[in-house]
């Protein structure tokens, strides 16, 4: 078999150096590539861990997306009923509890005082009427000068 590197170096034409290599690699290229695959095919026992590597920079931010379209517009509703609030309420003469509504309308809800207590205890003595005043309210004074406190006078 020739030599490779005497093939290259001969004084040949360019033409007979490539031909006279072609026919060298045809014939060498099926013992080359049985070592490569001999090779390839084998494999040592794993290695130890190396050592964790440095942290890489921070990464470029990513562009901002586009907004997407906006949706068609939605039918308008409709109008809903209007709300009704109390506007005022007050005992009667019954002493039934009536609302008026914003709406007009009255609504008795029915009796709301309860029926007379039982008679309490009786209070302490009193001070008699040199101890202070009483005025027009039903306050009492306990002095000419001032200072209300406010009585039960236990009327109707």
């Amino acid at each position: 078999m020739m030599d490779l590197k005497n093939i290259i170096l001969s004084d040949v034409s360019v033409e007979a150096k490539v031909s006279a290599l072609a026919i060298v690699l045809n014939k060498e290229f099926p013992k080359l590539e049985a070592k490569v695959n001999t090779v390839q095919k084998l494999k040592g026992e794993q290695g130890e861990q190396g050592e964790q590597g440095d942290r890489g920079p921070q990464g470029d931010a990513g562009k901002i997306g586009k907004d997407g379209k906006d949706g068609d517009k939605g039918k308008d509703g409709k109008d809903g009923v209007d709300g009704v609030s109390v506007t005022d309420a007050k005992v009667d003469f019954d002493d039934s509890l009536v609302f008026t509504l914003s709406n007009g309308k009255m609504i008795n809800v029915g009796e709301v005082k309860g029926e007379k207590g039982e008679r309490g205890a009786a209070g302490a003595s009193g001070g008699g009427a040199s101890a202070g005043f009483y005025n027009a309210d039903g306050g009492f004074y306990d002095s000419i000068y001032g200072g209300t406190t406010a009585l039960d006078a236990g009327g109707p």
